[in-house]
């Protein structure tokens, strides 16, 4: 299986889960931003269809949106001194650190979850679970 197709079926099954109320996803605000255009393609732009469905797809109530506001601006920028994060990645580990998630999802295996070993939050791949490990739901 080639590697798109891999994280394709990861991430639907995760969003499936998410979809059957088996937990929730919350997500930085600037996750919106950043789904403007289509991946592996820096000038390929989303067409204005496929930006309205990935707009409307936030709106899910299994979605939770994590403002970015002056706190986690303030921790975005401490974790990105302390761990060498992107301003961005730092500021969507500053957001899971305030909705108190036990984990952090991401695909940026180098420069991400290489650096950052915090005592609050696990950092790792997405991975296909089995529904005995699935985590219980306690909402912020």
């Amino acid at each position: 299986m080639t590697e798109g197709i891999e994280r394709g079926c990861i991430s639907r099954e995760v969003l499936d889960y998410a979809e059957n109320g088996d937990f929730p996803i919350y997500t930085s605000a600037l996750t919106i931003a950043e789904v403007y255009k289509q991946k592996g393609n820096p000038i390929g732009a989303l067409t204005s269809d496929q930006s309205d469905r990935i707009l409307e797809y936030f709106e899910h109530e299994y979605i939770k949106i994590i403002d970015i506001d002056r706190r986690v601006a303030e921790e975005a920028h401490r974790l990105s001194r302390k761990f060498g994060l992107t301003p961005n990645d730092a500021i969507h580990l500053a957001s899971a650190l305030k909705a108190q998630c036990d984990k952090l999802l991401t695909w940026d295996v180098n420069s991400f979850i290489s650096k950052v070993q915090h005592k609050e939050i696990i950092v790792e791949e997405p991975a296909i679970l089995p529904p005995e490990q699935l985590p219980l739901i306690t909402e912020v």
